[in-house]
């Protein structure tokens, strides 16, 4: 299946306009579980939360994520815990307060595979839901997300988030989560498309993600924007053969190409070096 790279694609994340004629979105990440495979990105108290708003802020953040669970694989980083909506609420809650004390404007997306979750997230002030099982683990998500007037970034996934690494196979599985926010009414440009990089099932390897981010353009294909979550992950920690605090420099490597090959929207833990990079790539690409 050839991409059609003629094609204008924009959409609209949380408000904010993006695609082929705007410069990279970043969307920096506040993790509030302790079991999140970067210990470094965890907040848990209010206080710590606060400092990781401002410092997100102070370093150009486009967009807020924040999960209130782990979603880090528990066969590569030997941790787990008990994922509940009630622990995603109880913990989203304290985040939110500081937002409210903070008076902060910039977007905010919920990472959530919940419709309770995302409700509650929507009804304190998220725009924007990102669900890593591409609407699939929840039947009542694409509703309430539609329902909000919201936005949604949809992970690639059949059974199970990122258990689809193939450029055909992650194709067909976004087509089918694509048509269900459709068909609940979230508007074609609020739904935003992620390829699902990472180390999500034992079965899939690094060179997976390495062949995706060279295939990346081929995502065009879905006239979606295309988001991609490099940062920090295992795939660059596998050929740097280093722990995830020293994996920023691999990741910026990683994300100045991804940002050739077409991303629109950077997931990161490292906002101020990661948009460096990618302002960067995105010039040259404007001139190739």
């Amino acid at each position: 299946m050839k991409s059609n790279h003629k094609n204008i694609i924009q959409g609209d994340l949380g408000g904010l306009k993006l695609g082929d004629n705007y410069d990279p979105i970043i969307i920096g990440v506040i993790n509030l579980s302790p079991t999140s495979f970067y210990k470094e990105s965890v907040n848990e108290s209010l206080d710590t939360i606060k400092i990781r708003i401002n410092q997100l802020i102070e370093e150009g953040v486009d967009i807020i994520d924040v999960g209130g669970v782990s979603s880090a694989p528990s066969f590569l980083y030997k941790e787990s815990e008990v994922r509940s909506t009630e622990t995603e609420i109880i913990r989203l809650a304290t985040f939110f307060d500081a937002i409210i004390d903070l008076n902060i404007s910039v977007p905010i997306s919920v990472d959530t595979q919940s419709h309770k979750t995302a409700q509650f997230a929507l009804e304190h002030g998220a725009t924007i839901i990102n669900d890593i099982s591409g609407l699939k683990a929840d039947k009542k998500m694409a509703d309430t997300i539609s329902s909000n007037n919201a936005s949604t970034i949809l992970m690639a996934c059949r059974d199970q988030p990122g258990d689809v690494f193939k450029l055909l196979e992650v194709i067909v599985e976004l087509e089918k989560s694509i048509e269900l926010g459709i068909s609940a009414g979230i508007p074609r440009s609020n739904i935003i498309i992620d390829p699902g990089l990472g180390s999500w099932t034992s079965q899939r390897k690094e060179h997976h993600d390495y062949t995706m981010i060279s295939q990346l353009e081929e995502l065009r294909v879905l006239n979606q924007c295309i988001l991609v979550g490099i940062s920090r992950k295992s795939f660059i920690g596998a050929i740097l053969e280093v722990s995830p605090e020293k994996r920023l420099w691999g990741s910026l490597a990683a994300t100045s190409i991804a940002i050739m090959r077409g991303a629109h929207i950077v997931r990161t833990h490292d906002v101020r070096a990661t948009k460096d990079a990618c302002l960067i790539a995105n010039r040259i690409k404007k001139l190739s």
